[in-house]
């Protein structure tokens, strides 16, 4: 039986699987439409040891996975000049969720570095299984911490610190390279021999990109079982206090910004804990938010569930409820649930610097009803609900090279003036507690 606290440390997928369903829907797809290009969006931070044969890999390491925790946190200690040359470099934080991570771990802790002939991503997987060419996108590589995005190459200091000899990294193009699909592969899945094979980008980008081109916002907020802020800019912006990342979209564009682990997962807990099954807390929560009083009655929520990544980047924090009395019921906490997911995305926000920007929304959070007005509010800005913030459309534009974007003026979210006062009250009595809890660390 494996530990509750090791659990996420064995977090892995095998490929082949992934690839077998992707084979599936495109052939089901390929019996009832014409396709003349197929263009990948894949996650971010994935990492494939090939052995021999690239196809008979079975193992794909996820950002999950966190048993680079403690390598990491060593690295930062005894290291931290190198640290902060690696993320200047690379626009990565230095974290357990990256390939460097994953790579400094089997450096120091086993003979897989050394053994293994090839070490791939998700893409450079389905490129070579397409295409017969190893390559991955400056996207995807970008969220590796071991691509220079200045020099938009693999960084020759960093993979000495690792021992690892750039061959066995795949080749890098851009975001918009194509390649021939391979004549067996077309044969196989009922595509014709001229299809083209866009190599794409990272989901996390391709969202930001398509939420900008679906409303002409440059801000994204999702929130689904984990949440991010991104901001879409024309300009490679790192921080100086390195918790944020900065990554490659393309020639014009950068995507800046910071992920949560601790979204819709959270409600889920917190639901098994207040609530027969996981997903009754949805329903519940407009009525505890009538119930309940901005600022939870003194409640206070750090929502650190799952560990955190921006802007903490610490794997080893956790959750942390203050300020409860005998007067606070259910419903105060479910607020401050609520609050503390929203206030840590907020604190991503505020990180970025963004002004006068309309924030799009996405993810399954918002289909909660009136959370998009809750959350205008709490970050006292305009917002507008998007459905096309789908890293899918977001591939399909960048393949095609289009820019244009709609000017959305309907449908926009005001904040309450009223309601944001007490908001950044609540606000600030949760970033005192945040403070705190960062002296501790």
């Amino acid at each position: 039986m494996v530990p509750q606290s090791k659990i996420n440390e064995q977090n892995t997928q095998n490929p082949s699987l992934i690839l077998q369903e992707i084979i599936s829907e495109i052939t089901d797809l390929s019996a009832e439409f014409e396709i003349s290009s197929l263009t990948f969006s894949t996650a971010m931070h994935t990492l494939i040891p090939v052995e021999n044969s690239v196809f008979d890999a079975s193992t794909m390491y996820l950002w999950s996975d966190m048993r680079a925790n403690e390598e990491i946190k060593k690295f930062k200690k005894e290291f931290p000049e190198l640290a902060t040359e690696f993320y200047k470099k690379t626009g990565t934080p230095i974290h357990n969720m990256s390939p460097f991570a994953k790579l400094l771990f089997f450096k120091n802790n086993s003979r897989l570095i050394n053994e293994t002939s090839k070490w791939l991503s998700l893409k450079s997987y389905l490129m070579a299984f397409f295409t017969g060419q190893e390559v991955e996108d400056f996207s995807v590589a970008s969220a590796s911490g071991l691509f220079n995005s200045e020099q938009l190459c693999w960084d020759k200091d960093i993979l000495n610190f690792l021992g690892l000899a750039v061959e066995k990294l795949p080749k890098l193009v851009d975001t918009n390279s194509n390649f021939p699909i391979l004549n067996t592969i077309s044969g196989q899945l009922g595509l014709s021999k001229n299809t083209k094979i866009f190599v794409g980008a990272s989901d996390g980008v391709l969202a930001s990109y398509a939420g900008f081109i679906g409303t002409g916002s440059k801000v994204s907020l999702t929130l689904g079982t984990s949440g991010a802020v991104r901001y879409l800019t024309t300009d490679r912006t790192l921080s100086s206090d390195e918790n944020t990342f900065c990554y490659y979209l393309s020639e014009k564009y950068w995507v800046v910004g910071g992920p949560s682990n601790n979204g819709g997962q959270v409600l889920e807990w917190a639901s098994s804990i207040f609530y027969e099954d996981k997903k009754e807390i949805f329903l519940a929560i407009p009525i505890c938010l009538e119930r309940s009083p901005i600022g939870a009655n003194g409640v206070i929520f750090l929502p650190y569930v799952n560990g955190e990544r921006a802007p903490l980047w610490d794997g080893d924090v956790t959750a942390l409820f203050s300020g409860i009395s005998f007067q606070n019921n259910k419903s105060d906490f479910v607020r401050a649930i609520c609050e503390g997911i929203l206030f840590n995305l907020k604190l991503i926000y505020n990180l970025l610097n963004v002004k006068n920007e309309i924030i799009a929304l996405s993810g399954g959070f918002f289909d909660i009803p009136n959370m998009d007005e809750e959350v205008a509010s709490i970050f006292d800005t305009t917002c507008i609900k998007s459905d096309v913030n789908e890293p899918t459309f977001g591939a399909v534009m960048l393949s095609n090279d289009i820019s244009y974007h709609n000017d959305l003026k309907e449908n926009l979210i005001k904040a309450n003036k009223e309601k944001s006062e007490k908001y950044l009250e609540s606000y600030e009595s949760f970033y005192k507690a945040y403070l705190s809890l960062v002296d501790e660390k």
